[in-house]
């Protein structure tokens, strides 16, 4: 709002007297430098004098800090929303998993969800570090870690951007693209996606090359795009689940590449839970 306006503005409302006393503040800027000849004589408002340019810099003040934080507001959603947005998962009930709805019966699986939720409490307070889930098929890794990744994205504190990835389903993806120029699922898209993200679950690493049991290396198209989003997340945290232990991932993987992955590592392990996913129905 220009000066005439405010002051318009203000006669409408209110008693106003345009009084001589200037207001020395817009004489000069910063460096003593003369900027304005013509003096800002104030405005006496009511039995107080208001300089229509300082009222003018108030309300621009604070039309920008409601800009600012309706700014933050939309950038904030747009963060909380790319987990949903951008997650690459085939059951998307997955999405549903939470600390209360693991059921832990046994000994393991209450202490595997104690540290689970420790984790959790460690992103929450910005601490960067590796989450290592490892076990059997269907003892609640998955389910585990999108625990922690939905309880750090709706804690929100940080504004942290969250991402969920099927390491088996992304790598499919990136090689449907080479025939298909339509596609956004390139190599590029994902390495600059996972590679940015506050946290990141990489889940059942290992998968892509069939059967747990076998001795079979990743192909170089695998281990390049591993490779270098490990190596961007230096300074980054990452959850990954896996049915493979250690020996058997550097049987599969570049050795080098393991040990980046395992880098400061808190590792959560499966050794006597059982498949939570075989039950008997009853009708």
């Amino acid at each position: 709002m220009e000066p005439k306006d405010l002051i318009q503005s203000l006669k409408n409302n209110m008693t106003t007297a345009l009084t001589s006393d200037p207001c020395h503040k817009h004489e000069k800027d910063e460096r003593g430098i003369i900027v304005r000849t013509k003096p800002v004589f104030k405005l006496l408002i009511d039995g107080e004098y208001i300089c229509p340019i300082c009222e003018r810099d108030k309300k621009n003040d604070e039309l920008s800090e409601r800009e600012s934080k309706k700014l933050k507001g939309i950038l904030d959603k747009r963060e909380y929303n790319l987990l949903h947005q951008k997650s690459i998962l085939k059951d998307k009930s997955l999405f549903l998993s939470s600390f209360i709805t693991y059921e832990a019966n046994e000994s393991e699986e209450i202490k595997n969800k104690d540290r689970a939720t420790k984790a959790f409490r460690e992103y929450k307070n910005n601490r960067v570090f590796n989450t290592f889930f490892q076990g059997l098929p269907g003892v609640g890794k998955s389910h585990l870690a999108m625990s922690i990744l939905r309880n750090v994205n709706e804690a929100g504190e940080k504004n942290k951007q969250c991402l969920f990835i099927e390491v088996d389903e992304m790598l499919r993806l990136i090689r449907d693209s080479f025939n298909d120029k339509e596609s956004i699922y390139t190599e590029k898209y994902f390495i600059d996606l996972l590679s940015k993200v506050d946290l990141l679950v990489l889940d059942d690493l290992g998968a892509e090359t069939g059967n747990i049991d076998t001795s079979k290396e990743a192909s170089d198209f695998t281990g390049r795009i591993l490779k270098a989003v490990s190596g961007s997340r230096q300074d980054k945290s990452t959850i990954i689940t896996t049915n493979l232990s250690r020996p058997q991932l550097e049987l599969m993987y570049d050795k080098k590449l393991v040990s980046r992955i395992l880098k400061d590592t808190f590792l959560i392990k499966f050794e006597e839970t059982s498949d939570k996913r075989i039950r008997n129905i009853e009708f």
